[in-house]
């Protein structure tokens, strides 16, 4: 899309949670002003926007999933698990993780040894080639992220990692603690 068509495109959605937010304030229980209206479009747009531009820019190049490069960054952070250790760090469900070790295993890029804890399960591990293309991933990733939040100074980057850590500690951004799947 022309940047022109972006802008415009942005403008429009702004304009949406403008009157998203006059319709709840006319219709709905206060909750906190309209700033929980616009708060809500907003991180969820910005969430959804960053997630289709690296699915697009970082992962579409190497044909990686999300689930893919979830497993893979897992592995690559805290090396060889099993696969329910996999789908507690990822928020992932154990289905997820099965489905994307065995993409992983065709591709080369992950190799599975019986566990010596539990012969009932495996241990997942990055193979070179593996640990070689999360690598460059990951660094692509951080400089699309760093692309996204290069409109807010250094300070107000700390403050919104502030903010969000807040609001993730809460009772309610504990909800899905260890081990319960958000996103598959």
């Amino acid at each position: 899309m022309p940047e022109s068509e972006q802008r415009g495109a942005d403008n429009s959605f702004l304009r949406f949670v403008e009157t998203a937010e006059e319709r709840a304030r006319a219709e709905l229980v206060d909750y906190g002003g309209n700033s929980v209206v616009a708060l809500s479009l907003l991180m969820r747009r910005v969430n959804k926007l960053m997630a289709v531009d690296a699915e697009q820019v970082v992962l579409g190049p190497h044909n990686l999933t999300w689930a893919s490069f979830r497993v893979c960054f897992a592995l690559w952070v805290a090396g060889p698990q099993e696969p329910h250790r996999v789908a507690i760090s990822t928020s992932m469900s154990r289905a997820s993780v099965s489905a994307a070790r065995k993409a992983l295993v065709d591709k080369g890029y992950v190799t599975t040894a019986s566990s010596p804890s539990d012969l009932r399960s495996i241990v997942m591990s990055l193979t070179p080639e593996g640990y070689r293309q999360i690598t460059e991933i990951y660094q692509r990733h951080l400089q699309l992220t760093a692309e996204w939040l290069e409109p807010l100074s250094a300070p107000e980057q700390q403050i919104l990692l502030g903010l969000l850590g807040k609001i993730m500690a809460s009772p309610r951004g504990q909800i899905f603690g260890p081990g319960r799947a958000v996103n598959n």
